[in-house]
């Protein structure tokens, strides 16, 4: 009785998500309380305004849900990418980088944007699989590897910028994207909502999704069926480090035109798709629910901040709470069965 399996699973999980999102709340008002603040004011603003405006929603949820599934993919796979912050800045920095130089050399502006789309993606492409080659020929460890590539990354686009790309005009800001290049934020979404879609086809019904999923449930069984597990770390951490890279390549191109020098637009979005991955429990369209969601509680906090006078940490400490509280149980489910598998 597969139906009958698969609904009691899905009640199985709204049931841990809505006595996880009590606990949340629960913990949440306690801080609020001894913060000083009335905590049924501060999350009504929380929600009320964090998901008033759809337009904001979409555009703030275009990295975080492109950096989520970049962590899901190799998840399944048995992997951990702490490694889609970097992707995330190559993809973004060259994608603004090539849809300015093709813009300026040509004159064409959709060939500039998918010129900087395609490199975006083929770069944080690149960067995984340099990762994902170092884990499966070379044993080392992938989170180690990705964690040098995260700073050395920051620092280069820093040092690019600064050195060659800084705009003439705004001294702390990268050059930036050409007006007739630019990409509607709400096709930005439009376009990593189908890349999650594509992904979560892709994991469900191929070959390939069928092998990341064996691997990362038992990589013993899965090389004595004859899997190579080599080929799939590769191939998960190339496609998972494309993917980031679209995201940063969209979110400059569509949202923020140009990278600061402090890169505090895109500065944590990686690190932030490792809970919004988690919260979607590694399913790509839970993934893209969780990014809203987070990007929902990101933006209603501000509102918090302005209406209350709460510190910056506070709201974040609450959202933080939260996304701990939901994904925890998942995260349990994981650490368990890794346990089990030694």
């Amino acid at each position: 009785m597969p139906e009958a399996s698969n609904y009691m699973r899905i009640v199985k999980v709204i049931i841990e998500e809505a006595v996880s999102l009590l606990v949340g709340f629960a913990v949440a008002v306690i801080i609020l309380l001894f913060s000083g603040y009335e905590p049924l004011s501060v999350i009504s603003i929380l929600f009320s305004e964090g998901f008033r405006n759809t337009e904001v929603l979409m555009k703030q949820s275009i990295p975080v849900i492109a950096t989520g599934l970049a962590f899901s993919i190799p998840a399944l796979a048995g992997l951990f990418n702490i490694g889609g912050e970097s992707q995330l800045y190559i993809g973004a920095f060259t994608g603004l980088v090539s849809t300015y130089i093709i813009y300026n050399a040509t004159g064409q502006p959709v060939l500039s944007s998918v010129t900087g789309l395609v490199s975006g993606t083929l770069a944080g492409g690149f960067w995984g699989f340099i990762i994902g080659y170092l884990r499966a020929r070379r044993s080392v460890n992938e989170v180690v590897v990705a964690i040098m590539m995260n700073w050395t990354t920051y620092y280069l686009v820093l040092y690019l910028i600064v050195s060659r790309f800084t705009d003439p005009i705004y001294s702390h800001m990268s050059v930036f994207v050409p007006a007739s290049s630019r990409i509607p934020d709400v096709l930005g979404f439009i376009m990593i909502t189908g890349v999650a879609v594509l992904t979560y086809i892709v994991l469900r019904y191929s070959s390939l999704g069928y092998s990341i999923r064996v691997a990362g449930l038992n990589p013993k069984a899965a090389v004595y069926a004859g899997f190579n597990l080599e080929k799939i770390f590769i191939t998960a951490m190339s496609i998972s480090g494309a993917i980031a890279g679209l995201g940063g390549a969209l979110f400059v191109l569509s949202v923020i035109y140009s990278i600061d020098t402090t890169m505090s637009a895109i500065y944590g979005l990686g690190f932030l798709g490792i809970g919004i991955g988690l919260l979607g429990r590694n399913n790509p369209i839970g993934v893209v629910l969780a990014g809203l969601f987070i990007s929902g509680l990101q933006f209603g906090g501000q509102w918090v901040e302005l209406r209350t006078g709460a510190p910056p940490y506070l709201t974040d400490v609450v959202i933080g709470i939260i996304v701990i509280a939901l994904s925890a149980t998942y995260t349990y489910e994981l650490l368990v069965s890794k346990l089990r598998r030694g």
